[in-house]
């Protein structure tokens, strides 16, 4: 598909930073931390009537497909994510996973903060992570490399949903902190 290049309006910067972007062509939503954001530039000669236009400088790129919607991490802000033609490079998501995290925080938390490692024994195979809050293709949030930090509002009980680029990838996750709702 070729490449789309729609405006996105910020609905909402709310709790835990979590800016709310809004596809304004396809409706799509995309949730994205603050850590996201590598700069922004405004766009003085196209703003008007008191909105404002300008350019989010990205860290991940963001696909959408139908009514999916997915992050990619990027570690050249403003430029493509480069795709490999070889078999094992190559994205093979498995089937989401539920996870209970109830075990590993107190029931008041509302954010939970999540250490994740990933590896492989095929070497060159993609380590990445998907987590959503549903079992179904809807909003994910996505995470690339061995290890990372993941924080997550949980709006939706104590269930989260994983999948991983590969079907070699192991995973192993820590709770390493949350905030309290009280």
């Amino acid at each position: 598909m070729p490449d789309s290049f729609d405006d996105w309006l910020i609905e909402s910067i709310g709790p835990g930073e979590v800016i709310t972007l809004r596809n304004l062509v396809t409706n799509h939503i995309a949730e994205l931390g603050k850590d996201h954001v590598y700069d922004y530039r405004t766009n003085p000669s196209r703003s008007k009537e008191g909105v404002k236009y300008g350019f989010l400088m990205l860290k991940v790129q963001i696909f959408t497909q139908g009514p999916k919607l997915w992050l990619r991490p990027n570690s050249k802000p403003g430029e493509r994510v480069a795709h490999s033609d070889r078999q094992h490079h190559s994205l093979q998501w498995t089937p989401r996973q539920k996870i209970d995290v109830s075990s590993y925080f107190p029931p008041t938390a509302s954010f939970i903060k999540l250490q994740f490692r990933l590896w492989s024994e095929l070497h060159g195979a993609p380590l990445l992570i998907r987590i959503s809050y549903y079992p179904e293709d809807a909003a994910m949030l996505e995470y690339s490399g061995p290890s990372g930090v993941i924080e997550i509002m949980l709006t939706q009980g104590p269930e989260i949903y994983v999948s991983f680029s590969h079907p070699t990838v192991n995973y192993q996750l820590t709770a390493i902190g949350w905030t309290h709702n009280l």
